[in-house]
């Protein structure tokens, strides 16, 4: 073999060793994971059940996965088990629909390391629908999971929820009830996320993100939401509205004793099925986290800036807490009347969770 040929199989050895070398290398990115959350509308008067469920189930078996999974409207037994059936290899499922009919259910590629349900203090407004709720004994709930993911050290909670569809009073007692868990869980990283039957320009979606200290991912994604975004939009056959709404969001909350923050770094509406056979009344949302190795800061102004938007989004709530007559409201109006003490005094606990925003 004469020198240039040796010269010419060098070089090519070389550039296949310096590609392996390449590929083998670490991903210098923060590490990262997926949140998915859908309703997957499987009340009893629901059409094609099962037939949805495949197309369902089938998506989240396909690549790339989410390392979560947050379900809602899994009511029935049937339901509940064609998803474990179909999913069980893929994830560890949480099921506390099996116990109690509040039809949410999550999914998780790590480990579960503890699980909670609570069901909400107010689940009704006494309407013909919530008489019917009540006579199959249909709640409202928040569902807690503790985990964490290979290649992350840390753990984060992980709530899954379903809000009130009809009253904006009921759907702020219950955010009080998730915000009242909170101030006595902050030692992780919180991802909130379900169908809150609530807009986008809504007094309900602008309470929880004050009182909470939360960030709306998809809003922070995209920068703003557009013009004509929806998750429950009018052209869905399934749907019951002739106007597009927003009830679907995935919050999070970087109060935490871990020294990182969440970012939402990839995000989008999906799930939708064909338009003449969609998956669901709702569309899904997807976004992608990733695991900053510092925490975020907050100037001084514009903490302030969010102390004085608490406390006016507080005293729109206990006006129209004080609309309704019921004594089950009568607590969170005092509730209420505190967490703006608070803010104002600038002292208790709810005061130094909200200065811990991130």
């Amino acid at each position: 073999m004469n020198i240039s040929k040796l010269l010419v199989l060098g070089t090519l050895l070389l550039s296949t060793q310096v590609k392996a070398e390449q590929y083998w290398q670490a991903d210098p990115r923060p590490p990262r994971f997926c949140l998915q959350n859908f309703n997957a509308y499987g009340p009893a008067y629901a059409s094609n059940i099962e037939e949805r469920t495949e197309r369902i189930t089938g998506f989240l078996q396909g690549i790339p996965k989410c390392d979560v999974v947050h379900l809602q409207e899994v009511w029935s037994e049937d339901h509940i088990a064609q998803v474990e059936k179909n999913l069980k290899h893929q994830y560890s499922i949480s099921s506390p629909n099996k116990d109690a009919r509040i039809g949410v259910m999550s999914l998780f590629m790590g480990e579960i390391k503890g699980r909670q349900t609570v069901d909400f203090t107010v689940n009704n407004e006494g309407g013909v629908l919530d008489t019917v709720r009540s006579a199959l004994n249909v709640k409202k709930a928040y569902h807690i999971v503790r985990s964490n993911f290979f290649g992350i050290d840390e753990d984060f909670f992980f709530m899954n929820t379903h809000l009130h569809p009809t009253s904006q009073a009921v759907r702020i007692t219950q955010v009080l009830d998730i915000l009242q868990w909170r101030l006595k869980h902050q030692q992780l990283k919180l991802l909130l996320s379900g169908d809150f039957n609530a807009d986008i320009d809504s007094v309900e979606r602008k309470f929880l993100m004050m009182t909470m200290g939360a960030h709306d991912s998809m809003d922070e994604f995209l920068g703003g939401y557009p013009a004509g975004y929806c998750t429950y939009c009018a052209k869905n056959p399934l749907g019951w509205m002739l106007t597009d709404h927003t009830f679907d969001y995935i919050f999070f909350s970087n109060v935490g004793e871990s020294n990182t923050s969440l970012k939402a770094v990839e995000g989008q509406v999906n799930m939708r099925g064909s338009p003449r056979k969609p998956w669901s009344d709702h569309f899904g949302i997807r976004v992608e986290f990733s695991v900053e190795p510092e925490k975020t800061s907050i100037t001084s102004e514009a903490l302030e800036a969010r102390r004085t938007q608490a406390i006016e989004v507080l005293a729109v709530a206990d006006y129209i807490l004080k609309q309704e007559k019921g004594n089950e409201f009568k607590p969170y109006l005092t509730l209420i009347q505190d967490l703006s003490n608070q803010l104002k005094n600038r002292t208790g606990g709810f005061n130094s969770y909200f200065e811990k925003y991130r």
